[in-house]
């Protein structure tokens, strides 16, 4: 064998190789961008919450039946009396 040809060979081989990592950085990346859209809406569901018991705290108003919210499949927030 050559040594153009091992060249080759050892080129085709690092190429593999670089091609499989970046398909796992590419997962990782669509990964991270699913857990950054799902962690904006917790943070707006808690918001809301918040929000909401605060204004019955000034209100003097004990939450006797509290809404539930829900988590729909696709990562999604509603009340129970949306349902």
């Amino acid at each position: 064998m050559s040594v153009e040809e091992e060249l080759k060979k050892d080129h085709a081989e690092m190429q593999a190789a670089v091609d499989s990592k970046q398909k796992i950085i590419d997962a990782q990346e669509k990964r991270i961008a699913s857990l950054d859209a799902a962690n904006a809406r917790l943070m707006s569901a808690l918001t809301q919450l918040k929000e909401r018991y605060s204004m019955q705290a000034r209100n003097g108003i004990s939450p006797t039946n509290p809404t539930k919210l829900q988590i729909t499949e696709n990562g999604e927030f509603r009340n129970s009396s949306n349902c």
